[in-house]
């Protein structure tokens, strides 16, 4: 007999307050990673599409991140300034610029993944092999599931304030 409409809701509901516990584990590190290296999120994430995007363009960084250009540009001011990138002239067409990392950027990246590896690491050796197994099993669905489900909905957000977020 099928679970029922309560039951399903009550799971979901454990099921997001377990996920919500399981990201904030990793929040002390990265508190911590900020703190070291001075970076706000924005910049973090600006460095990480760099680093996954060389020679991406700041328009496509602004559409990226869903910010604007004049937002983008001060992000990538303060990284430059900061010797974590640099802006090159695109060899065919003079007037874009390309962002890329330096090695001072590259080796702040690596630090943080390498990090954030091992402190999951020692979670994952925490457990033992019949969890370790589920756990991976779950997340396969979850991943699945994931790629089912689509996009999220546009201005799904927008009707919730975000702690730190502007109000239009």
């Amino acid at each position: 007999m099928p679970p029922s409409p309560a039951a399903v809701d009550e799971t979901l509901d454990t099921v997001l307050c377990y996920l919500g516990e399981a990201l904030a584990i990793f929040d002390p590190l990265r508190f911590r990673a900020w703190a070291e290296l001075g970076l706000t999120t924005a910049q973090l994430r600006v460095l990480f599409l760099v680093r996954g995007t060389p020679g991406v363009t700041a328009g496509e960084l602004a559409a990226r991140l869903a910010v604007t250009p004049p937002t983008i540009s001060g992000i990538v001011d303060r990284l430059v300034r900061q010797g974590l990138m640099r802006r090159e002239e695109d060899c065919q067409d003079r007037r874009l610029v390309r962002n890329q990392l330096t090695a001072a950027g590259e080796s702040a990246c690596s630090r943080l993944e390498q990090g954030a590896e091992a402190f999951t690491r020692r979670i994952l050796n925490g457990m033992n092999q019949a969890d370790l197994h589920a756990f991976l099993v779950g997340l396969e669905a979850f991943v699945r599931a994931s790629h089912a489900a689509g996009e999220p909905e546009p201005g799904l957000l927008a009707a919730v304030p975000l702690p730190g977020a502007s109000t239009p």
